[in-house]
């Protein structure tokens, strides 16, 4: 398990803008993170004094980098979100008290040299299903490779 200080020692979103609170397992090819960023006041995707649903694809991209950092396959800063995919989307907001704690499933679909896809989940505590989709992130070339 890894607390909140251990996951900003590991992907670049730093402050308010990393939305994960704890990693509660991961291996090879799947992650397991929870969030209680969607109840900050201070959260900078809040528009209008709400949270749209689409910052849980944020949130699971951003478990997908340090599944990244973890797994090796992916320097820091990992990437960049290149595309989502498949988002569906079954709650209006996402800012919701009833959802209690966030749980986010990420798995890695591919791996390959310039990037990694990811499947992903967002979950109230209770199990509810409030985000599912896959991500696409496009990994940072290092000097003398294109």
């Amino acid at each position: 398990m890894l607390d909140r200080k251990a996951i900003l020692s590991r992907i670049p979103h730093q402050g308010a803008s990393c939305l994960l609170d704890s990693c509660v397992a991961w291996s090879a090819t799947t992650l397991h993170a929870t969030s209680r960023a969607h109840y900050e006041a201070h959260n900078p995707l809040r528009r209008n004094g709400q949270l749209s649903p689409l910052v849980a694809a944020e949130i699971a991209m951003q478990a997908a980098a340090l599944h990244g950092t973890l797994t090796g396959e992916a320097n820091s800063p990992p990437g960049y979100l290149a595309a989502l995919r498949d988002v569906v989307i079954a709650c209006e907001r996402l800012d919701n008290p009833a959802y209690g704690t966030l749980h986010i499933h990420v798995c890695k679909e591919h791996g390959m040299a310039g990037g990694l896809a990811y499947a992903f989940r967002v979950l109230a505590e209770d199990g509810t299903v409030l985000v599912t989709g896959r991500g696409t992130v496009v990994l940072r070339q290092t000097e003398g490779h294109v």
